[in-house]
């Protein structure tokens, strides 16, 4: 799921990437924004998600 964060995004976006369901990407998401690894962030009426700079690290030290 984070490597699919490469900018902000919605959960039905993400879904349709992963081949999720929207509620199945929203549970993985609520787990990565727990660890800090996810912001979201209000933009209108959509909710965006982004990889926080802990999580860009990770990647980047994985990777």
């Amino acid at each position: 799921m984070l490597t699919e964060l490469t900018s902000p995004v919605s959960t039905t976006e993400l879904a349709r990437r992963s081949e999720m369901s929207p509620a199945g990407v929203s549970q993985h998401l609520t787990a990565l924004r727990a660890a800090g690894l996810v912001v979201t962030q209000r933009r209108g009426r959509t909710l965006l998600s982004a990889r926080t700079d802990l999580a860009e690290a990770l990647l980047s030290a994985t990777g």
